[in-house]
């Protein structure tokens, strides 16, 4: 890198006060006036978490457990912004220096616009069960109708008729796990719910930025995903360089709370990749 020259006091207390993100940090020498790249230090990305549409920060327990200690962890705030760019830019103005984003569904689009907006922030990602393309036009009919539904009458979150579309089918007998799904969905609420389909409704289509990167990705996907089927995570793995794919038996759209052993072998087996 090559040395940059100050020309005033002012200058110097410009650069002096700059906290620029992720980026190597700089000292002045004091008689050149020079500004010196001074090295980033060793600590460990932060592993970011981002959950989808109704679930809350609880939804990824079983990982930052597994991680907590060996990382710094960040559990990324989905609630009160209505687009998708907002949420991303929340995250990268709350935690500072490299991330890992982990984004399922709705995270994953996060996980996404954060790969466009500030790519070298980022020292590797997982995206599961999500999309790079936007809405069809018969998607966006079907989630402006919910809204109106919704807005009708008294929200009711995730029901049990809505069940069958998110958890695989040897899943459903499992109360413990459908009654977790529905408190989320009840403790996002209503108004939030709104925000949350207007942001995903207005996300762009990402192919573009998955063919410019250049970054340790890994794409999980349930094998049983009614809303995302395999075959759109496999497209998005193939549209990325250096990528990994892993499809998760006896999952759906929701594998870190139906299979958390099998997720959390796959990112570690993926973060351990990284620091070799």
């Amino acid at each position: 890198m090559g040395k940059k020259y100050l020309h005033s006091s002012m200058e110097r207390k410009q650069i002096t006060n700059l906290l620029d993100k992720g980026q190597p940090k700089w000292h002045i020498h004091p008689s050149s006036y020079i500004i010196m790249p001074v090295p980033m230090s060793n600590k460990p990305s932060t592993l970011v978490f981002i959950p989808g549409l109704l679930l809350t920060n609880s939804f990824f327990d079983h990982q930052a457990q597994v991680f907590a200690g060996k990382y710094p962890i960040h559990h990324a705030v989905t609630t009160g912004m209505n687009s998708i760019t907002l949420m991303a830019e929340e995250i990268l103005d709350t935690v500072d220096g490299n991330i890992i984003p982990i984004g399922l569904s709705m995270g994953g689009y996060i996980t996404l616009e954060l790969a466009r907006l500030a790519p070298d922030r980022l020292s590797a990602m997982v995206v599961m069960d999500s999309a790079a393309i936007a809405d069809s036009p018969e998607k966006l009919k079907r989630r402006k109708a919910l809204i109106e539904l919704s807005k009708k009458g008294r929200f009711k979150g995730v029901t049990k008729t809505l069940m069958p579309s998110l958890i695989a089918p040897e899943n459903m007998e499992n109360e413990a796990l459908t009654s977790f799904i529905m408190a989320m969905a009840e403790d996002i609420g209503r108004d939030n719910f709104f925000m949350q389909q207007t942001a995903i409704m207005g996300r762009r289509d990402q192919f573009d930025t998955l063919k410019r990167l250049d970054l340790p990705t890994l794409y999980i996907v349930g094998s049983h995903d009614a809303l995302t089927p395999p075959q759109v995570v496999r497209d998005m793995a193939e549209a990325t360089k250096n990528s990994s794919y892993i499809e998760i038996p006896n999952a759906g759209h929701l594998p870190p709370i139906e299979t958390p052993d099998q997720v959390n072998k796959a990112l570690i087996d993926f973060l351990k990749g990284l620091e070799n």
